[in-house]
């Protein structure tokens, strides 16, 4: 009876120890899952946005504006990624194939020729700025007004002179131009010398979106600095890079953008692209003391 009893305590102690070790790893992987999961709030960014997880009004960037501007046209950046961004933003296609509008969660490709068509999953973008828009002011633009009045009208609104914003305008248009780049050749030439390579669309009479940001100058060169839209019409059949436009009671929706998040790219082009120094001599005493 002695040794049955002793071997039933030690079963007993060896059960114990069994559902303690089981007890212990199922609090750690439950702390790491909280892990995981607190580190994906903090970074919503860069988790694929849905239902309860949308954080509205962070600018999400992909690549940097200098070296686009330099002549990194190559994109390697899907719609199927971009999507899971922001529903609402702008860009440029991979090979700098006209211009990328974002609206209502769907894309927009404008090429030179005037065509504007949805994007698929596959398409790809070398320069990219989404956000989850949900404006958190409306007003109209009363009259007839062209774009300097009524941007003069819309910084009444924007009360920081260093806040972020993306800004939708939409209603009927009297006029609008806009543009788009054809693809160059390679090895790309910085955009500047490609200007008399773009083709002007002058759009009249229409109903559409404008759809873009006013960026501060704090982050011009990594991103664009002021007013940048890009328009889409209601039918879906006309857009790009807007350049001038007026319409008529114009609704105007802004929403404040609270945080900034990048990713740049991994590829040769980027990689090896020769940023300009920009002379900061404060900075510069700061850090080394002197």
């Amino acid at each position: 009876m002695t040794q049955a009893f002793n071997y039933t305590r030690t079963g007993s102690l060896l059960i114990l120890l069994l559902l303690g070790s089981l007890s212990s790893l199922q609090a750690q992987k439950q702390t790491s899952e909280n892990r995981n999961t607190t580190t994906a709030k903090r970074f919503p960014g860069h988790k694929k946005a849905t239902g309860s997880n949308v954080k509205y009004n962070t600018l999400f960037q992909y690549g940097v504006a200098d070296a686009f501007i330099g002549g990194v046209f190559d994109g390697n950046y899907t719609w199927n990624q971009l999507k899971q961004q922001g529903d609402f933003g702008l860009g440029a296609p991979d090979q700098l194939d006209g211009e990328l509008t974002i609206c209502d969660g769907k894309g927009y490709q404008t090429q030179s020729t005037g065509k504007t068509t949805q994007v698929t999953d596959g398409f790809k973008t070398s320069l990219a700025f989404v956000t989850f828009f949900k404006a958190d002011t409306t007003f109209i633009v009363n009259g007839t007004q062209d774009q300097a009045a009524a941007f003069k009208q819309i910084d009444t609104y924007l009360k920081k002179k260093n806040g972020m914003y993306a800004i939708r305008i939409s209603g009927s248009f009297n006029q609008l131009k806009t543009r788009a780049f054809p693809p160059p050749q390679q090895p790309y030439a910085p955009l500047a010398t490609l200007l008399n390579t773009q083709q002007f669309f002058d759009i009249k009479n229409t109903k559409g979106v404008l759809v873009g940001y006013k960026l501060p100058a704090y982050i011009n060169g990594l991103s664009i600095e002021g007013y940048h839209f890009h328009f889409l019409s209601d039918d879906r059949t006309q857009g790009g890079h807007m350049l001038s436009f007026s319409g008529n009671d114009l609704k105007v929706e802004v929403a404040e953008l609270k945080d900034f998040h990048m990713t740049v790219p991994d590829d040769g082009s980027f990689m090896n692209y020769e940023f300009k120094k920009k002379q900061n001599i404060d900075l510069e005493k700061v850090e080394k003391g002197h």
